[in-house]
């Protein structure tokens, strides 16, 4: 019998490497079949339905892999996640890995040395992310007992790169990196992270946690947190407006600074703001938090200071602004903040949804007003309250800010073309009256402008669901005064517009309108009415549209120097190129009349009866194009000579033509001027004498156009003439009566001419 026959113990070393070795090949081997079976996708329906049963959402994955080692790593390859409705995955992730110790598994524990994600795409449109009431998921009715912290596993390093989160609103941010190092359930975890929007590059570092183990629903602790933003573009919160640095620290038990700087029109304004302990409020702090800020630029200031009660709720604030602007210096880059501003506001709120301004006032040289206003937030916006504003310097307001020095090398802006045409081209701002509603009593007094030397608003203004009204609308100028009304349906695609307004009393003094009207020299009381209606997006494709009525009358005026002299001019140049400049001509009335149908004006009332004899017409404007057509029908008088001839017009706003009268109407007015001259009276022409001839009833020419250019309202009537104003004639030496050939030959003459016989 052999020696190890007789020894059978000691073989087990044998067996036990043996039994090892086909272990560790059971092993491998089994990880090699899980390899397999997961890259083969046996295993993906099954964790698709386990990811679709926790989450209600519908998910798929293109492909796993398994990276052996000491360490392996488990891949997920094009990962998406959607509502089962939705038209797009609301998360995109084309590549998902985590590694997990082995060794850590053996021991009882689980720790995952890294978690990583490349190219995430998460779209928080709630389109996408809304689950019908059958599709949630089942929770369960009491929570999990809390687990010991041995037991919770551990995470070295969650690392997001090129990721991009496009918000509800549509806005896209984009995070490079974002990196937490240490999760776990008994220590705090590094936080770091780089993300851009709208190109400005914001980092965060600090520290929080423990991340895990904690209390559902409670946020974990938080250390020294800094936020920092860099410098870049805000145009688009408000034109040439630029960031050039902000910084929030924000320690855990300490008051949280905030300091920043922005820049427009080469002026600097810096922020510096104490927040208070906001860091508290995550542990339970109720209150109170007092908070103040100030902004800063030369000598301006502006100062924010209050508290909020309950911060908790953000309810139960109280805070007062201070704006003290001394000089064109301080904010001149910034919109609406005039030099010598100074000013308080009052800002109170019981919660988030109603904000009030109970007392807001604000005093400068070309801005002074009161206001008391309440905010509404819940379902739909709603402002309500009142503005009195007694002075306001629209020119000033406009004025552009003084340029900073040009850098080097930056050209001047290039002029703006002009098209030729006299209504500009500006969008109607109407997209604001469909985000609320509003009820404000409205008091402008004192407004002045260049063109407009004092004007007073005062108006009820009501915005519903998109539709304006301001009535009543009471304008007064130191003309006089306008009342009416405007409406605004903003609802309508386009944009529905109505205008109803009407001079009040006598009228409107001409005088103090010139320089508004342009220098067109008339002179007396006029009576306005307006009844218009259009629909458009911008002020052209509204005058494109336009229909209703608007009128002009003018009784017991004058007409001096100006624009309307001036075409009188004209007429009497091409009538009798050798006539005097007139001086000034008394009106015994001016009817103006307009009736507009989709933008084409047609007059319904073109009457001037003057001391010198009347002119009547017809006369249209085409809004859509600004061209002019018409012809005006002349019987006038010049120092005792006859002028009477049809002129036609044409051309356009910008550039109205007055042409030539034809052939026969010069005939007739040579033949009227011949006549007059041997004879020393006028001759009267049916052309040129449409409403009758001398010695006729001035009140009983001007009654129709007035009633007309009055939309059917009546008004008063001119001063009738005296008695018989043709016997005017009579003091002119007596001459006697021509022959009769003398006679045939002179209407001859003028058949010549045009005039045609009689």
């Amino acid at each position: 019998m052999s020696a190890s026959a007789l020894r059978p113990g000691r073989r087990w070393p044998r067996y036990a490497a043996g039994a090892f070795a086909l272990l560790f090949l059971l092993l491998i081997g089994g990880v090699l079949a899980l390899r397999a079976a997961l890259e083969s996708g046996r295993f993906t329906p099954r964790i698709q339905a386990e990811i679709e049963n926790a989450t209600g959402y519908r998910a798929s994955i293109g492909g796993i892999g398994l990276a052996l080692g000491l360490i392996p790593k488990l891949e997920l390859r094009d990962v998406t996640l959607s509502a089962p409705d939705a038209p797009a995955p609301g998360l995109v992730a084309p590549r998902l890995a985590a590694s997990i110790s082995l060794r850590s598994l053996m021991s009882g524990g689980m720790e995952i040395p890294k978690v990583e994600a490349d190219g995430l795409k998460l779209n928080l449109d709630p389109a996408l992310w809304a689950l019908p009431a059958t599709e949630r998921p089942m929770r369960a009715a009491s929570p999990a007992p809390p687990r010991p912290p041995g037991s919770m596993p551990h995470i070295g390093l969650v690392s997001l790169r090129d990721a991009h989160i496009t918000l509800a609103s549509g806005r896209d941010i984009e995070i490079p990196v974002l990196s937490i190092r240490n999760i776990s359930a008994v220590s705090a975890s590094d936080l770091a992270a780089e993300w851009r929007f709208k190109g400005i590059t914001f980092t965060l570092a600090g520290q929080a946690g423990p991340l895990l183990g904690g209390a559902p629903g409670k946020l974990p602790p938080l250390g020294a947190l800094s936020l920092k933003a860099g410098a870049g573009d805000l145009g688009w919160l408000l034109p040439g407006l630029r960031l050039d640095g902000l910084e929030l620290i924000a320690p855990p038990d300490g008051e949280a600074a905030l300091t920043g700087a922005l820049t427009r029109a080469g002026n600097t304004a810096r922020l510096e703001a104490n927040l208070g302990a906001v860091g508290k409020l995550l542990y339970g702090f109720t209150g109170p938090l007092p908070m103040e800020a100030r902004l800063t630029s030369a000598d301006a200031s502006m100062t924010l200071k209050g508290a909020l009660a309950r911060p908790l709720e953000l309810a139960d604030g109280q805070f007062d602004l201070t704006v003290d602007v001394p000089d064109a210096a301080g904010f001149s880059g910034f919109p609406a903040l005039p030099p010598g501003l100074r000013g308080t506001v009052r800002f109170e709120w019981r919660d988030p949804q109603n904000i009030s301004l109970p007392r807001l006032q604000l005093t400068s040289q070309s801005l002074a007003g009161t206001a008391a206003l309440t905010l509404g937030l819940a379902d739909r916006p709603n402002l309500s309250g009142r503005i009195d504003v007694s002075r306001l310097d629209l020119d000033a307001l406009s004025a552009a800010p003084t340029p900073s020095a040009a850098r080097p090398g930056q050209a001047a802006p290039a002029p703006v073309p002009t098209d030729g045409r006299v209504i500009p081209d500006i969008v109607l701002p109407v997209a604001l009256m469909n985000a609320l509603d509003a009820e404000l009593a409205l008091a402008f007094r004192g407004v002045t402008s260049s063109s407009l030397p004092l004007v007073a608003v005062q108006t009820n203004l009501r915005l519903r669901n998109g539709a304006l009204t301001l009535a009543p609308f009471a304008l007064t100028l130191p003309a006089g005064r306008l009342s009416g009304q405007f409406t605004v349906n903003a609802a309508a695609n386009p944009a529905q517009f109505a205008l109803r307004l009407r001079s009040e009393g006598a009228g409107l003094d001409l005088a103090a309108l010139s320089g508004a009207l342009d220098g067109l020299g008339l002179r007396g009381r006029g009576e306005l009415a307006a009844d218009l209606r259009g629909a458009g997006a911008t002020t052209r494709a509204l005058a494109a549209s336009l229909d209703g009525d608007i009128g002009l009358a003018l009784v017991n005026g004058r007409l001096e120097q100006g624009a309307a002299m001036d075409a009188l001019g004209a007429v009497l140049a091409l009538l009798a190129p050798n006539a005097q400049r007139l001086g000034a001509v008394e009106l015994r009335c001016v009817a103006l009349a307009f009736g507009a149908a989709q933008g084409i004006a047609q007059s319904r009332a073109l009457f001037m009866d003057s001391a010198i004899g009347p002119i009547n017409g017809q006369a249209g404007i085409n809004l859509r194009d600004e061209s002019l057509n018409g012809r005006l029908n002349t019987n006038l008088r010049i120092l005792g000579l006859g002028l009477r001839a049809p002129v036609n017009l044409g051309g356009t706003l910008a550039a109205p033509r007055i042409g030539v009268p034809s052939a026969g109407a010069i005939g007739q007015t040579a033949a009227g001027v011949l006549a007059d001259t041997l004879t020393g009276r006028v001759v009267t022409d049916p052309i040129g004498n449409l409403l009758g001839g001398a010695g006729r009833n001035a009140e009983a020419d001007c009654a129709e156009p007035l009633r007309l250019a009055r939309l059917g309202a009546d008004g008063p009537a001119p001063t009738p003439r005296a008695a018989p104003e043709a016997g005017q004639e009579a003091p002119r030496p007596a001459m006697p009566a021509l022959p009769a050939p003398v006679q045939d030959v002179l209407r001859g003459l003028g058949g010549i001419l045009g005039g045609g016989r009689r």
